[in-house]
């Protein structure tokens, strides 16, 4: 199989991200997409980071792992012939948001396209992410977002899948004065990290990162979509999204802190 379209491809910048604590207690999962990040002190030189939620990967000096289909010969991927990176102790190359509130974090992973790693994944470029200043991003507009609701994917060809809703809040307008928006779609734990995107003036744009749920528990409360060992909950259909621009500083925080170094990995 080769993805043409970019709804196709998206399901390859996406993973599947396990976490596991140092002292093997405490588990969960959640998802996580890939953004290339061009260096800008260094010709033709760029980083591939994973992105997701802090609360996903959770605690730096504990275990994470994610995997990637590989790639055939021809380029096209191998459906279901799998590369599992597994990390003990990232924290040597984890970058959180610096603002610590934001609930937005990556990892240096371009070890992924290096030989002799023969993994089969597309990247999300910085020309993709919405600065959210586009006159035409507005309230009704369609969503969708590819991740591991409730741990549900393909697990035999690993792929992730998608769901589609809309933004239901004025997007420019910080929701209860967090730089986030609100989307009108069933969003379960497993979803964290997802990237959100809709069609702006007739171009993909990645928007924001969803980070919570809304449930129904007697009043209204928010909870993280990370999939731990959590009773049952009633989602209320909405989701919280972090904004795009949160994205572009965590960029800059990692290409600022890896100019500094020898290496890009």
């Amino acid at each position: 199989m080769k993805p043409d379209t970019f709804e196709e491809q998206v399901f390859f910048t996406t993973t599947r991200i396990s976490y596991q604590s140092a002292n093997l207690t405490e588990s969960s999962i959640g998802t996580g997409f890939i953004v290339q990040a061009k260096l800008k002190d260094r010709d033709n030189m760029s980083v591939i980071l994973l992105v997701s939620n802090k609360h996903v990967f959770r605690d730096s000096s504990g275990n994470i792992s994610f995997s990637l289909n590989k790639a055939k010969i021809d380029g096209s991927v191998d459906l279901g012939n799998i590369d599992t990176y597994k990390l003990k102790d990232f924290s040597n190359r984890y970058f959180e948001h610096p603002d610590s509130n934001i609930d937005l974090a990556c990892i240096n992973v371009s070890v992924i396209s290096t030989p002799p790693n023969n993994s089969y994944f597309r990247q999300i470029n910085e020309e993709l992410i919405s600065k959210f200043d586009e006159p035409n991003l507005k309230p009704g507009m369609e969503v969708w977002f590819v991740g591991y609701p409730e741990n549900r994917f393909d697990s035999i060809n690993n792929l992730p899948l998608l769901r589609r809703g809309y933004i239901s809040s004025l997007p420019k307008v910080n929701y209860n004065n967090n730089e986030q928006f609100i989307i009108d779609a069933q969003v379960y734990q497993g979803s964290s990290g997802s990237a959100l995107f809709t069609v702006i003036d007739g171009h993909y744009k990645l928007i924001g990162i969803v980070t919570a749920t809304m449930i129904k528990h007697g009043k209204l409360q928010t909870i993280n979509t990370a999939q731990a060992n959590v009773g049952v909950i009633q989602t209320l259909g909405l989701g919280i999204v972090i904004k795009s621009t949160k994205l572009i500083e965590l960029i800059d925080k990692v290409l600022l802190e890896t100019s500094k170094q020898n290496s890009i990995f």
